[in-house]
């Protein structure tokens, strides 16, 4: 641990550049490996199996000491590839995520080194979505209409996605970047269809591509037949309601006249008797 710490030190005092380190990756993929290739001026590192010069990584979010000799101090993030017959040698960061980048990161051999900032163009990022499940399915019906919205959180590239209702494709789907992040985004994903066109059951499949990611968002039977009964009935019930109203009326009224004519006839013969 104190080799460590004074290593770890001393390449951050000095200010060699004879090497050079790179990101192999043209893409990083968010929860995926990522690898960076350290490549040293092998006048100043010694690889000889007698005195080998040490070799490691330091940097990361909070800037320490991760690898020295084939050696990690969190191996489940990160992992030191290198070969005793060649001065070249990696790191492996496992399960990269947004907080591996924008940071700075040292390579070492002996007395070269070389820091750099790990960046990358964020359009060389894949970032699958996660799905807020509060959210996901949420239907609304409007005038005959079906919506049906999703949420797709930290998601890039904006997606390219599609929708089959009972294996018919529904062309009214809209994709919009609800709030951008520096590497991804969160976006809302809108399918709407007429119950003219489709049925109000049947198997549901929400599809979107990123890059060359295919990813399936929804893939059930849904039923919203009960869901349209009611405001079916509504419209219903209120053009009866128009129509009984009146007749309802124009019966109590012959009845009431009926009613009153026997009234009036009763009391006439009552007066002749």
């Amino acid at each position: 641990m104190l080799v460590y710490i004074i290593i770890a030190v001393f390449i951050v005092d000095k200010a060699s550049t004879s090497g050079t380190w790179k990101l192999t990756n043209l893409t990083v993929s968010f929860g995926k490996d990522a690898y960076l290739l350290c490549l040293i001026d092998g006048k100043e590192c010694n690889i000889s199996k007698q005195q080998p010069d040490p070799r490691g990584w330091t940097g990361g979010p909070h800037y320490k000491m991760l690898c020295m000799n084939g050696v990690c101090q969190n191996s489940s993030k990160y992992e030191m590839k290198a070969l005793n017959t060649s001065l070249n040698f990696g790191l492996l960061i496992h399960n990269f995520s947004e907080s591996d980048l924008d940071c700075p990161y040292t390579c070492f051999c002996g007395f070269s080194d070389f820091t750099n900032t790990l960046s990358v163009d964020p359009k060389n990022v894949i970032s699958l979505p996660a799905i807020n499940k509060t959210r996901k399915g949420r239907r609304f019906i409007n005038n005959g209409n079906i919506d049906i919205e999703i949420i797709l959180n930290k998601v890039n590239p904006v997606p390219n996605c599609s929708a089959l209702f009972m294996g018919q494709v529904i062309n009214k789907t809209t994709v919009s970047v609800m709030k951008w992040y520096t590497y991804y985004n969160d976006v809302k994903v809108t399918y709407s269809f007429s119950v003219d066109d489709f049925c109000c059951e049947g198997n549901l499949q929400l599809q979107c591509t990123l890059a060359h990611h295919q990813i399936t968002i929804i893939d059930e039977y849904i039923d919203i037949c009960q869901e349209l009964v009611v405001p079916f009935l509504g419209d219903k019930g209120s053009i009866l309601t128009m129509i009984l109203l009146p007749i309802g009326c124009f019966v109590f009224f012959v009845i009431l006249s009926i009613y009153i004519c026997l009234k009036r006839r009763q009391h006439e013969m009552n007066e002749w008797v």
